[in-house]
């Protein structure tokens, strides 16, 4: 993904009108555990229903002495934006 300069108001747009395909990685951090990765999971941020989910895995952290992180596929996989 691209970096872009943030303008005031874009993160009221429609998701739809801004991102179609977002590969990210969701990490779950014990926080209990010496910051301990305990699952990852791969989900495109563009899907609804994929962000249903890292809402759902973002509750269930808070509530039990986790955290989440996200970052994206590219960033992960160390690919250089041009």
């Amino acid at each position: 993904m691209a970096y872009a300069k943030y303008r005031k108001g874009d993160e009221n747009r429609r998701l739809e009108e801004i991102i179609t395909h977002c590969p990210i990685f969701v990490f779950l951090i014990d926080l209990q555990n010496d910051d301990e990765v305990v699952a990852q999971f791969e989900i495109d941020y563009g899907n609804f229903a994929d962000r249903k989910r890292l809402g759902r895995i973002t509750a269930w952290a808070v509530m039990h002495g986790h955290s989440v992180e996200t970052m994206s596929k590219d960033d992960a996989n160390g690919v250089e934006n041009e």
